[in-house]
């Protein structure tokens, strides 16, 4: 099967972020919105070792973190953003990554799920998630009226219709996307799961590279919702070139 499939504006690409990443040009990318797995306990499959190795102390953890927040950071542009989800349990980690390189977290996005999960016999029960954003020395938000408060409705929670089951709503991508990035820009997820982020990047006008690692995600879901996507008409025009023809992204 297929490991670099292109549709339209966007590259999707099968493999482990961290090998792809380093093939990326330096200073490329204008935002990376991802969801990375959430390590510490916090997996929707309640098993770490499925996309973590099994890691489940802090300082390891931290370490792989901050092994593709680096490559991260070094595709971004000097005015670009990084917008990464946890939650309760894995925002220390991602915290102690980001301050193990350095790199300044300046934003916390909560997003209200409108919906209430499960928990056990001492905790409260989740509605929220986190998104952090980092910018880069130049990087600003132009809407000033955007707060750090975001709701937006999960309905992955209460739904048969996904195989995926930490996919994110494609409006709250969108979301992110609009305040991260301007009209042909181009969006990076590193960790691509079902695909909406790239269904919110082509929806609002963006170029877009996917990666994944897993094969029933890949195949069976993002790149299916990335050509759906594609079929539909985009809020904005699309950048002149395709992003598999831009400089520093040839990754064959």
């Amino acid at each position: 099967m297929e490991t670099d499939v292109t549709v339209g504006e966007a590259r999707l690409l099968q493999g482990d972020c961290v090998e792809l990443m380093a093939e990326l040009e330096p200073c490329s990318v204008d935002a990376v919105i991802t969801d990375p797995p959430y390590m510490i306990g916090a997996i929707s499959t309640g098993d770490a070792s499925a996309k973590a190795g099994g890691w489940a102390d802090m300082e390891n953890s931290a370490w792989w973190y901050a092994e593709w927040l680096k490559l991260a950071r070094r595709a971004l542009k000097q005015d670009g953003f990084a917008c990464v989800f946890g939650n309760w349990r894995s925002l220390p980690t991602l915290l102690y990554a980001f301050s193990k390189i350095k790199w300044q977290v300046d934003s916390l996005l909560i997003w209200d799920k409108e919906w209430i999960g499960p928990a056990g016999p001492r905790q409260l029960r989740p509605t929220y998630e986190v998104v952090l954003f980092a910018g880069m020395p130049k990087a600003k938000i132009d809407d000033r009226s955007a707060s750090d408060v975001y709701r937006c409705r999960w309905m992955a929670g209460n739904s048969k219709t996904t195989d995926h089951a930490a996919e994110k709503p494609v409006d709250l991508m969108r979301h992110l996307i609009r305040l991260t990035t301007k009209p042909g820009g181009l969006v990076l997820d590193c960790f691509m799961g079902s695909g909406t982020t790239g269904e919110a990047a082509y929806l609002e006008g963006r170029r877009f590279i996917g990666m994944e690692r897993e094969t029933e995600y890949f195949h069976g879901i993002a790149v299916p919702r990335v050509r759906a996507a594609a079929s539909q008409p985009q809020l904005l025009p699309p950048a002149p070139q395709a992003v598999a023809e831009q400089q520093g992204f040839d990754l064959g």
